[in-house]
């Protein structure tokens, strides 16, 4: 299956799924699974519950944090567990190092890109298997208020070798109110056969991500960041497991064909109010999406962080994301290449993820300081995608549960 560890982190991730998936680094991340990029994203905020989270001492200090992630589609679809090892440690007064490691079990089942065969409301399935490992390491040397954080992944499945390379720069102006943040980043990717029926040889995949943004504080309790961002693919990008049907061949799967270019530009507001009666701060954020295959996509996210006590933090939040199609999304073409090359088009895929729809995540998450050296954080979400071109039969789009449970040791 198709599912890279990638090195360019929230701004690709925006690109391509329209969730807030931020990592401690900032601008580099690793890649959730292909399969459920539309869905995985919110962690704890990173910004305002990070600071109400941490033990109440240095912001310099080292620590250690494990998390488990388990992904469970209903009707027995696809299941992905994720392990993952976090550090962070000071090297030097001015020259800290971070990284993860990470483990992902993937197995079930999934939509083979044909429509239900007649008499029936199911798309067919197939199953699969895989393993993924994977991991970055992250070097931050400060400057007086400049920071350089170069970044490497890499990881490797069946089917996918991913390689990236990123730099982040970031400046704090005036007296630390004003953070400008520059990143880029580069990933190069092989996608091998497998067991794909339809890839034959390995292929290459280049891509390239930049983002500029600034974050500005607007009152002591009003906290406003705008990212800018853009990314340009190239290469293999078809998904050698998705197949595509005829009309005139009515249960044959053939190979989809999509460009080999892929341009996006991203938009993406967050604005943070602490709310001092209630020891609680409110996130919302709107990011706004369009891509060279025709995709427009709005994400809307309500954030609330609320502090009880000394040592517990819950957010609960909601999430909204909707997309239009891409051009060459069809669920079926009337006739084929063999028989009417003329009539088809360049390009066609019957990829749910590339349909008109809209996904729905709803969810709980909660940080436990239990010392002040450990803290455990745990999480409930709830997905739903929905199509809404009424055309794809309804049983493509995934439902799931998703839990988190992690820990966090300072030292």
């Amino acid at each position: 299956m198709n599912v890279p560890f990638n090195a360019l982190a929230a701004v690709y991730h925006f690109l391509r799924t329209g969730l807030r998936g931020l990592s401690k680094s900032g601008f580099i991340a690793h890649f959730p699974p292909t399969l459920f990029k539309q869905l995985r994203g919110t962690t704890l905020s990173a910004s305002l519950l990070v600071y109400l989270a941490t033990p109440s001492r240095s912001r310099g200090e080292n620590s250690v944090t494990a998390k488990y992630e388990n992904y469970k589609e209903d009707g027995h679809r696809m299941e992905i567990t994720t392990t993952g090892l976090q550090f962070d440690t000071s090297l030097t007064t001015s020259l800290r190092a971070s990284g993860e490691l990470i483990y992902d079990s993937i197995s079930g089942a999934t939509p083979t890109g044909a429509p239900p065969p007649p008499g029936s409301d199911q798309v067919p399935l197939a199953r699969l298997r895989d393993i993924r490992r994977g991991g970055f390491l992250e070097l931050s040397q400060s400057w007086g208020p400049q920071t350089f954080s170069p970044q490497f992944a890499y990881s490797k499945e069946g089917d996918y070798v991913s390689y990236g390379a990123a730099l982040n720069y970031s400046l704090d102006l005036n007296q630390k109110n004003t953070t400008l943040k520059l990143g880029l980043a580069n990933n190069f990717d092989d996608v091998l056969p497998g067991h794909s029926s339809f890839l034959k040889k390995e292929q290459d995949k280049n891509t390239f991500a930049a983002i500029a943004g600034i974050t500005q504080l607007l009152t002591p309790k009003t906290i406003l960041t705008v990212n800018g961002s853009v990314s340009f693919e190239s290469g293999y990008l078809t998904d050698p497991y998705r197949g595509f049907t005829f009309e005139s061949f009515p249960g044959a799967l053939f190979p989809e064909l999509r460009p080999h270019h892929r341009n996006g530009q991203s938009l993406y507001v967050l604005l943070t109010q602490f709310i001092t009666p209630v020891n609680a701060s409110v996130e919302s954020s709107y990011r706004l999406h369009h891509d060279s295959f025709g995709i427009w996509s709005h994400t809307l996210e309500l954030d609330w962080l609320q502090k009880v006590g000394s040592d517990v933090i819950f957010q609960p939040f909601v999430r909204y994301y909707h997309q239009t199609a891409a051009d060459f999304y069809f669920v079926q073409l009337p006739t084929d290449p063999i028989i009417d090359p003329t009539v088809v088009p360049a390009f066609y895929s019957a990829d749910y993820r590339l349909a008109r729809m809209e996904t729905w995540t709803v969810g709980l998450k909660a940080i436990i300081k239990v010392c002040d050296h450990f803290s455990l954080n745990g999480a409930y979400q709830r997905y739903e995608m929905l199509g809404r071109d009424g055309e794809t039969s309804p049983s493509a789009f995934p439902k799931a549960n998703i839990f988190t449970v992690g820990g966090t040791l300072w030292f």
